[in-house]
């Protein structure tokens, strides 16, 4: 795996690990409502939403960091496996992206950032392996 797509997948896991605690730590803290988009007295009703799609980033990073770990430290099957992980991992977050469009418009910014790192990281996996 090149260079390019384990930084592109190291950025991705650092920024979801990110916007995970921000999910669910602030996720109805009124400054953080540009990126979440909870109304005031909803928080209780959004609380088990976001603080398992928190929880489903953090583990993903997880999921991103133990890839690389194997792409880089196993061989043969471990090795493969690894790289399986991360390019999948990848894949997932460039369709997720975009689907948070679609279900929020008003989080268009935040669907491009999602896939952005992922759509690097596959066009150069797919160019340079």
């Amino acid at each position: 795996m090149n260079l390019v797509t384990q930084i592109a997948a190291g950025l991705s896991a650092l920024i979801l690990v990110v916007v995970g605690i921000l999910e669910i730590r602030f996720y109805g803290d009124q400054r953080f409502r540009p990126i979440f988009y909870v109304d005031p007295g909803t928080e209780g009703a959004v609380r088990m939403w976001a603080q398992n799609i928190g929880a489903v980033n953090i583990v993903t990073a997880a999921g991103i960091a133990s890839g690389l770990w194997m792409a880089n430290a196993g061989t043969g099957l471990v090795h493969g496996m690894g790289v399986g992980i991360v390019v999948y991992t990848l894949a997932a977050n460039l369709l997720l992206g975009p689907w948070l469009g679609v279900t929020e418009r008003r989080l268009w910014g935040s669907a491009i950032g999602q896939a952005s790192l992922p759509l690097v990281g596959l066009v150069a996996f797919a160019v340079a392996g």
